[in-house]
Parts: C-alpha cells; sequence; structure tokens
C-alpha cells in the first residue's frame, strides 16, 4: 500500500491546466512557479477555469469558487524596499452562492472604471476590473468570466 504524503494532496501548477488565460495573461508567459503560488490556497480536487488580471491583483476562477488574490509584500531593509512574498486571497464567493452577475463601465472626463458586480447569498461583492484611461479587459473576456460563475455559456458560437 503506498504512503500518502500531504506534498501529494496539495495543489500545483497543473491545477491550471484547462484553465482559461483571459484579459493581459492571454498573451503573458505561463509561469509554473507564479501559478503554483496560486494554486496553494486551492482546496484538494480544486481546478481553476479562468484566471483575469484585474486592477489591484488577479482573479481566478475554479470549478467551485471566484478567488481576488492580491500580492503580499514584505517590507524589508530601512528604505522600505517591498520583496514579493507571494499571494493572499483578498475576496473569495463560492459559486454556489453566487446569484447574479453584472458588468458596469463608467466614464469621466480623466478615467473610465470597469466593474463586475456579483450578487450572491452572502451579500454583494464588486470587483474594479480596470481603472484607467481606456478599458482594458474586453466584454468577451467579461462575458467568460459572467458565464463560467454563473454556469452558462459565455456566448453563443465562441470556441473554448
Amino acid at each position: 500500500m503506498a504512503e500518502r504524503t500531504i506534498a501529494g494532496a496539495v495543489a500545483d501548477e497543473s491545477a491550471f491546466d484547462d484553465a482559461e488565460f483571459l484579459g493581459l495573461s492571454r498573451s503573458a508567459k505561463r509561469d509554473p512557479y507564479r501559478l503554483g503560488l496560486f494554486a496553494r490556497y486551492f482546496e484538494i480536487g480544486e481546478r481553476a477555469t479562468a484566471l483575469l488580471p484585474i486592477s489591484g491583483g488577479t482573479l481566478v476562477v475554479t470549478d467551485r469558487r471566484l478567488v481576488f488574490f492580491t500580492t503580499h509584500l514584505e517590507v524589508d531593509g530601512a528604505w522600505n524596499v517591498r520583496e514579493f512574498q507571494g499571494y493572499v486571497v483578498s475576496k473569495e464567493v463560492a459559486l454556489e452562492d453566487i446569484r447574479g452577475v453584472r458588468h458596469s463601465t463608467s466614464k469621466d472626463p480623466r478615467e473610465v472604471v470597469d466593474a463586475l458586480h456579483i450578487t450572491a447569498r452572502r451579500g454583494n461583492v464588486e470587483f474594479v476590473v480596470s481603472r484607467g484611461p481606456e478599458r482594458i479587459v474586453s466584454d468577451e473576456d467579461l462575458a467568460t468570466v459572467e458565464g463560467l460563475l454563473t454556469r452558462r455559456s459565455p456566448s453563443p458560437g465562441r470556441a473554448s
């Protein structure tokens, strides 16, 4: 009988094997080390379905939940130099708790703010997708995320 180790139960970068890389991550190098840092927060057997970099962090949709990761920086030295230590879970919503998903864009003369609004059983949650002089995430990518969160097809005719 093979002995089961804790290392075998911890998720690694292979949890992203079938995930869609959306937005700016579509053209980025898929760094196994970085993906492994996200995966360490996954439950046993949890698999990523999409990854989307957004303002202030990264949204990861798994087969069980929506997770917003932000960077964990440690102050190192007298000059307030910050050192990257990994990621932390800032917000999460179980897919089974999501009742609705809506996207909004607000514009003023200097700034465009894209937001994803989640209506959930335990309260509403908002994620600022982008903030700046122009939109960064396409409607198609937001539709994909919405479809994954509500377990509907993102859009008719879209090939995955």
